[in-house]
């Protein structure tokens, strides 16, 4: 009796620990199933949120096509019918140190306050839809410097020599923007730079020889890459030139474009829309138009004054803008160099390149953006996209 008594306590025990092992492994199951359907509902709702502000995004960006295509008219009025039909939506911008790449549009100017460090307007809306909220930014991509204007095509049309006189401009610009941001960059390195850009960018046969390539390669790490010697698709690619870091890349790339052609198509725009164009680019458009014998003419305190002297000009007593004017005060051949050679003309009809920045933000935080470069014939009802990137 007393042993029946002791093997029942132990079966008993036994079972009371397969039932404890039982719930232990039965609370996991539970707790598993619960997480993965609440991570399969915050996932789905993520996603969801994700293609929403997708779409919202490529709503604005067709926003910015129907504004473009049917509100901008291709004559010489194209800034005053444009830009003062819709002026209290315009926004000068200037740029300052941010962010964990460092170089980042921070801070803008209204359109009556013009600063003296800034000079770049842009279309700026934001408008709500719901609870949801689009943010789309359209400038202009002519008010950039070319770098695909470094080299144009040789007289036989079989290879790219390097354009001297814009080569100026460009390394004037760089030279504003590093030594602006405190990069302690000497005037041989960014010669040097420059030299890269223009081996990277050259090509065929010049003379009866081949371009001056300093390199047929280059090597990042373990990474080796050809030297590309054609133009650049994007302006993404300045970050393939040796001694060009996230920190450099980030200082320069909204002050440069890769897309505009000229007039004929054979080549790569250099002239400037200078009514639109920051302070750097007016500024480097002075300085270095003004060389002669490798020396510039114009010191760059001077260039500077010049510079801050055409942006005032741009917007009269009613903060209405206008076109820039070209100071009495510069020397007469350099005034005629910079209109005939380096200063976009919107007389003739011609087609109009534009940066667009669309960006959504859903009521729940999700961000979504995406920026283009975009191509506008005169008389076409369609853009053509040149630059995607979303994200």
């Amino acid at each position: 009796m007393f042993v029946s008594r002791r093997r029942k306590d132990k079966e008993e025990g036994i079972a009371l620990v397969l039932v404890l092992v039982f719930l232990a492994f039965f609370s996991i199951l539970v707790s598993d199933f619960l997480y993965r359907a609440r991570l399969n509902t915050y996932l789905t709702f993520n996603q969801t949120e994700q293609v929403r502000a997708r779409f919202l995004a490529e709503a604005g960006l067709s926003s910015a096509e129907g504004l473009l295509l049917h509100s901008a008219p291709f004559t010489r009025n194209y800034r005053g019918n444009f830009q003062n039909q819709f002026i209290n939506l315009f926004e000068c911008t200037c740029y300052s140190v941010q962010g964990l790449f460092g170089f980042q549009k921070q801070e803008r100017e209204s359109e009556q306050s013009l600063g003296g460090e800034c000079g770049e307007w842009k279309l700026v809306l934001d408008w709500p839809i719901e609870e949801d909220t689009i943010h789309l930014e359209i400038s202009d991509e002519t008010a950039r410097l070319n770098l695909n204007a470094l080299v144009k095509k040789s007289m036989g049309g079989e290879g790219a020599e390097e354009y001297t006189d814009y080569k100026h401009i460009v390394s004037e610009l760089i030279k504003f923007r590093l030594n602006e941001l405190g990069f302690d960059v000497s005037d041989e390195e960014i010669d040097g730079l420059i030299e890269l850009i223009i081996d990277w960018l050259d090509w065929g046969e010049v003379s009866g020889r081949f371009d001056h390539d300093f390199n047929e390669y280059y090597q990042d790490g373990d990474r080796i890459y050809s030297n590309k010697n054609g133009p650049m698709d994007s302006v993404s690619e300045l970050r393939m030139i040796p001694g060009v870091n996230e920190e450099i890349y980030y200082a320069l790339k909204d002050f440069f474009t890769v897309y505009p052609l000229s007039t004929d198509g054979e080549d790569f725009l250099e002239k400037v829309n200078i009514n639109l164009a920051p302070l750097a680019v007016v500024y480097a458009l002075i300085r270095g138009a003004s060389y002669r014998g490798g020396i510039a003419e114009i010191d760059e305190e001077q260039a500077l004054e010049y510079a801050r002297e055409i942006i005032e000009s741009g917007i009269d007593e009613n903060g209405f803008l206008k076109d820039r004017q070209i100071p009495n005060e510069l020397p007469y051949e350099l005034k005629i160099k910079l209109r005939s050679s380096f200063i976009l003309d919107a007389n003739p009809p011609q087609t109009r390149y534009y940066h667009i920045l669309s960006s959504a933000l859903t009521s729940s935080g999700v961000n979504y953006t995406i920026e283009a470069v975009m191509m506008i014939v005169p008389g076409s009802s369609k853009p053509r996209y040149l630059y995607w990137r979303e994200g």
